[in-house]
């Protein structure tokens, strides 16, 4: 059987100094959310390959040796030596309830990436990705960039433009991308996907509704939809009928920002490799607790860490805990997440 290939489209990004989208950034991370889930996909040992534009600039330069030293592959990221890299920077808070929060700046209009149209897909290295990928995964974000890479993501979605395998789509409803607050092409976006995820809050400014039951019947064409229900569960439903939840984890959160690409990158990775869909759940609530617990955008868990979450009965699983100081399953205790991200 040939190994799974999960090819990854969108805008890579480099996150610079707290607060200061000035700054130099000598430790300058790479972030984006498709490049995120890049990341972690091959972090977790299944091949990934992505699809994107960066500046001839040296955040470009940055994030392009960066997502090859953590094995993913980049022989379709083309560098445009007349634009630049978007970047983003994040001030951290707490909400109203002592919660951590995190506002992101970015500078990011009329970056390389946002020039991708319909066109770049015909490239000859960008269309053998797609060929040979077994998942192809995309989201609402890369959609909102231009008009031109809306052409390309409806050309992936609804087109299937040189896509053989699975395509997939996170909603990643994101305001200020989304000036006029029209959702109309995120729905029909979605609706041309295979396999949808969306947080329970996006589907209710997007879709109107929250409730799983209610977004599945707003999306009744892909084969799975997942409701990201936050620290309470998530919950993936078939066209079929049937119905899979699992609880979130719970987590002692240093910072937000990544967790829902980290999900991604657990569940597409079970899904790639034919795994069930709670087995797919649980990947994914076990990468977003990881990143969680870190102040970068991805993280991991130990191996055994995970291996002991993914195997534990329902009664372990819920009561199982992760943190910045170790993550406890059942009656033992394993190192914490490691980070992973800076370029």
């Amino acid at each position: 059987m040939t190994e799974p290939l999960i090819a990854c489209v969108g805008e890579p990004l480099a996150l610079v100094a707290v607060g200061d989208l000035d700054a130099s950034a000598p430790s300058m991370h790479t972030g984006g959310a498709e490049a995120n889930v890049a990341t972690g996909i091959a972090a977790l040992g299944t091949a990934a390959a992505f699809i994107g534009r960066v500046g001839g600039d040296r955040e470009g330069a940055r994030i392009i040796d960066h997502l090859r030293s953590h094995a993913v592959d980049v022989a379709a990221v083309e560098a445009d030596p007349t634009a630049f890299t978007g970047r983003y920077a994040k001030t951290e808070g707490v909400d109203e309830a002592g919660e951590p929060v995190t506002a992101s700046t970015y500078r990011r209009a009329g970056s390389a990436a946002s020039a991708m149209t319909s066109r770049f897909l015909d490239e000859p290295v960008v269309a053998d990705v797609l060929r040979r990928a077994t998942l192809v995964h995309t989201s609402g974000i890369t959609a909102a960039l231009s008009p031109g890479c809306a052409d390309l993501v409806t050309a992936l979605l609804r087109d299937r433009h040189g896509v053989t395998g699975t395509v997939t789509f996170d909603i990643n409803w994101r305001e200020q991308l989304w000036p006029a607050g029209d959702p109309t092409l995120v729905i029909d976006l979605a609706r041309s996907a295979d396999v949808v995820l969306v947080g329970s809050d996006e589907a209710e400014r997007v879709l109107g509704t929250g409730d799983p039951a209610h977004v599945r019947h707003a999306l009744p064409e892909p084969h799975t939809v997942v409701v990201k229900d936050g620290a309470a569960r998530a919950v993936a439903l078939s066209r079929d009928g049937m119905q899979t939840a699992v609880p979130a984890l719970t987590v002692e959160v240093v910072e937000p920002v990544g967790a829902g690409d980290s999900f991604a990158a657990g569940f597409l990775n079970g899904l790639a490799h034919g795994e069930d869909l709670r087995t797919c759940l649980r990947r994914g609530h076990a990468g977003a607790a990881a990143t969680l617990t870190v102040r970068a955008d991805f993280a991991l868990l130990p191996t055994e860490a995970l291996h002991a979450l993914l195997t534990c009965d329902d009664e372990t699983w819920a009561c199982a805990q992760v943190g910045p100081d170790g993550v406890r399953v059942g009656g033992t205790t394993f190192p914490p997440p490691s980070e992973s991200g800076t370029a």
